[in-house]
């Protein structure tokens, strides 16, 4: 089942780069939803526990977010990554979704520049394909769990500061690394997987705390391996940009079972490179590094003895951990 679900997933990403290479509209890329598949469809365990809704919504409206601030909103790039993160939060908590790569897909228009409206409509059609996908293979997170997203209001007050102290955490983060990444023209160093990232490892508790190490080597690898594939395929022999999408993908699903880790937003590290300008690539791979150790050390820095996990009570934490 897994193996099956991993190829529809492959042949999903492929497709995306199939269609942006007969219509010749690269905005139709959207990298993270490798990432979403692998959650929605592969892991046994989604990282975004939610509705199908949920899946569809949050990263559609965060996309649509993100064009606007790049097409109406004429600051600096550190003002608009920065509103955009806030911007996302915000909505997810109002939608009560925790769809996290919604982030990406507000971020990722402003790392690039793009103004295309082909964005966001590929991001609404490719999250529908996802939603679609998770109810063939009925792998929907029941509507009593509060996992999925809804909360019980009682508990829901007591939560609120230390989830606001957790996210503004969060917040000071993705300000310091996109600080030094515009002031040392490093931009990928907050290439929006890469925040997603961030997330995950700063959730006390989660699973991926004692694997930060396995995170950080896998997020290289997949950087240095999308920017191999990219170059031999697509620069040395001329070949259509899917056939990059092909051989990078499953490359990353290896890895993630080599290094016994599924992290969804490797996958989406792999593939930004097809998005970007050609001078970027050779410093890809470096600036990913670095970010990514910028976080990590962060993460641990912030969020070291932190008891807050978004979605849980500490009673549940101490509990799973304790099994």
């Amino acid at each position: 089942m897994k193996i099956r679900n991993e190829l529809v997933a492959i042949l999903l990403v492929v497709a995306m780069f199939v269609v942006a290479d007969l219509t010749g509209q690269a905005e139709i890329i959207f990298p993270e939803i490798a990432a979403l598949a692998l959650g929605a469809w592969v892991m046994e365990k989604s990282p975004w526990p939610g509705t199908d809704f949920h899946f569809w919504f949050s990263p559609s409206l965060a996309a649509l977010t993100g064009i606007l601030i790049v097409r109406y909103v004429t600051y600096a790039p550190f003002f608009m990554i920065t509103a955009a993160f806030c911007l996302v939060v915000l909505q997810l908590k109002l939608s009560r979704s925790a769809v996290l790569p919604s982030i990406s897909a507000a971020i990722l228009p402003i790392i690039t520049r793009s103004e295309s409206w082909w964005y966001p409509l590929s991001v609404c059609v490719l999250t529908g394909l996802i939603a679609l996908g998770r109810v063939a293979m009925n792998r929907r997170t029941p509507e009593n769990d509060p996992a999925a997203g809804t909360f019980d209001r009682g508990k829901e007050k007591a939560w609120s500061l230390r989830e606001r102290l957790h996210w503004g955490k969060l917040l000071a983060g993705v300000t310091l690394v996109t600080a030094v990444a515009v002031s040392f023209d490093f931009t990928f160093m907050v290439a929006p997987p890469l925040i997603v990232a961030f997330i995950e490892l700063s959730k006390p508790g989660g699973v991926l705390r004692d694997k930060a190490g396995r995170a950080f080597t896998l997020l290289g690898l997949a950087a240095f391996s999308g920017v191999s594939w990219l170059y031999l395929m697509h620069t040395v022999f001329h070949l259509p940009i899917w056939i990059f999408a092909c051989l990078s993908t499953p490359t990353v699903f290896l890895l993630y079972h080599a290094l016994r880790l599924p992290f969804p937003p490797a996958v989406a590290i792999a593939l930004l490179p097809a998005i970007l300008p050609e001078d970027a690539l050779l410093m890809y791979p470096v600036q990913v590094l670095a970010g990514s150790a910028g976080f990590l050390v962060l993460s641990k820095a912030f969020f070291g003895n932190g008891l807050f996990v978004p979605g849980r009570t500490n009673e549940t934490s101490a509990s799973e951990d304790a099994s």
